[in-house]
């Protein structure tokens, strides 16, 4: 049945999407910065070094570096802070890191509230700050993007959805992805495509996406309540309720899907501040997927954005807030007593879900140690509006995020003794402590606390796929241990193949047989 539904569901798609690419009802005419380009960097450090040295076992450990990325124009994220605290009386210096955008736009633009996300995707995008009446324009252009994504996908989701009620939005938007392509909506991204075509089919595909995740994650929720839903009701239903939610804004209706109901002015703050902090977060897995898809020039632009989504949701990515969720899960049914021992086993083991970070010293026992602000900035207006009185913790969730409360105070204020060493090694908790706090709050389902940072990470994938357009194809070489390495050989049955070849294809009718020339 599900695949008499799919060729169905194919067979209607192919006649909503034109031959050429493109959707029907996506506006012709695009903004004219949608053609505007930011050049790539011409810093090339590892080149340099290499250029520099004349030590050969350097600079042959160099070159292994020299076909990734030289550097970026997009994000920086230095040590910008030294913020003096104690924990349980011992003083610490927290050396903050805090990043910059395109060299004009800073976090705290975002936390004061003078950069909105619709602001830090278009200087993300073009690198400049948008002129007068631009911001509009762009942010109308998401809106019909996310619209008419909607209006394309919701029959199609709806057979998917009764199939498969339970679904997870990831599994819902590769089903979609899937059918994207069998009905033949591929648009390649390389450099010989205009400019603005490219970021244009990169915005519909992955707007489409962000609308698949959220819709499923509604319907799941209808489903949940009455699982003998029709179709058609389901359908409607989720109509009804897009009818009511923001139609300018994508992402208030995102938040609105995922919360069940329409978002107050206070929930949109606090998620809206969580999704911009997380448009680019440097050299991340899925940034480097992204940048590595487009280097090759990927035949679908569905593809590219499939592939970082799998990366952001592994274990050792975003997929930490998964792991959370099953660890409080565990704790909330151990006994009380028991809990403080578990969770210091497992930061003890370096499995601690959601603290330590792998490139910045998040970890150590010495007075100083490196420090990711996003789980505080993510975590300060929710504070701010539990205490104006504008949200209240229900009973059931304030327990849970009690006992992440604890880990912090385990893993970081008191720090932990591992056997063997000398020192207590306290370690900071990374930005999903934060992100993973504020939806529990909130009440998004344990399923979807991905979504999220996938709906605001995809806009900085764009940012790098663009300008990885313009350098190199990232080609990593990883090098051998040295006693896996075969010895030369003077002769052999690879080189006479090869001198064969050589030889036939010097040679007039290559390709005839050699039995009928003589």
């Amino acid at each position: 049945m599900l695949m008499i539904a799919t060729i169905k569901c194919v067979n209607g798609m192919d006649r909503r999407y034109k031959v050429g690419g493109g959707v029907e009802g996506v506006p012709k005419r695009l903004p004219h910065f949608l053609s505007e380009l930011p050049a790539a960097p011409e810093y090339n450090p590892v080149g340099k070094a290499i250029a520099k040295t004349s030590d050969s076992e350097i600079a042959a450990a160099l070159q292994l570096f020299a076909s990734m990325p030289p550097s970026t124009g997009v994000l920086a994220n230095p040590v910008r802070y030294h913020q003096p605290i104690t924990c349980n009386g011992v003083p610490l210096e927290l050396n903050i890191r805090s990043f910059g955008l395109r060299g004009c736009l800073l976090e705290e633009d975002i936390v004061t509230g003078s950069a909105d996300a619709i602001r830090v995707i278009f200087v993300g995008l073009f690198g400049r700050f948008a002129k007068a009446g631009e911001p509009r324009s762009f942010g109308l252009l998401l809106s019909q993007a996310f619209n008419l994504a909607v209006k394309r996908v919701l029959p199609s989701l709806v057979k998917f959805m009764k199939a498969f009620p339970n679904a997870p939005a990831d599994a819902s938007m590769q089903y979609m992805a899937s059918i994207r392509k069998a009905a033949n909506d591929l648009q390649p991204v390389n450099r010989s495509r205009p400019t603005a075509d490219l970021l244009r089919d990169l915005i519909r595909v992955h707007l489409e996406n962000a609308a698949v995740g959220a819709c499923s994650s509604y319907m799941r929720f209808l489903l949940s309540r009455r699982s003998d839903t029709s179709a058609g009701v389901l359908l409607r239903q989720t109509k009804l309720f897009l009818e009511s939610a923001p139609q300018r804004d994508p992402f208030r209706a995102i938040f609105s899907l995922l919360l069940r109901r329409n978002v107050n002015s206070t929930e949109a703050g606090i998620l809206e501040t969580l999704g911009t902090i997380q448009i680019h977060h440097g050299s991340a897995g899925s940034n480097m997927v992204a940048r590595y898809f487009a280097a090759l020039h990927t035949k679908s632009c569905s593809d590219l954005f499939t592939a970082s989504q799998m990366a952001l949701d592994c274990a050792r990515h975003f997929g930490a807030i998964t792991d959370l969720t099953e660890l409080v899960r565990r704790l909330e049914h151990a006994r009380p007593g028991r809990r403080d021992e578990l969770i210091r086993q497992r930061a003890i083991e370096g499995n601690l879900p959601t603290f330590g970070h792998p490139e910045i010293a998040a970890a150590g026992r010495t007075s100083r140690i490196e420090l990711d602000p996003r789980p505080a900035i993510y975590l300060s207006p929710l504070f701010e509006a539990i205490d104006a009185g504008r949200l209240e913790v229900s009973e059931t969730r304030m327990k849970r995020v009690a006992i992440v409360q604890r880990m912090y105070q385990l893993a970081f204020v008191e720090g932990i003794e591992k056997p063997g060493r000398t020192g207590r090694l306290r370690i900071a908790p990374n930005t999903d402590f934060g992100n993973w706090i504020v939806q529990e709050v909130l009440g998004i389902d344990e399923v979807d606390r991905t979504l999220l940072s996938y709906v605001f990470r995809g806009f900085g994938w764009m940012m790098d796929a663009r300008e990885q357009l313009q350098q190199p194809i990232i080609r990593p070489v990883i090098p051998p241990d040295p006693g896996i390495v075969p010895p030369p050989v003077s002769e052999g049955v690879i080189s006479s193949i090869v001198a064969a070849v050589h030889n036939r294809l010097c040679g007039p009718n290559a390709f005839t047989s050699l039995t009928t020339l003589t």
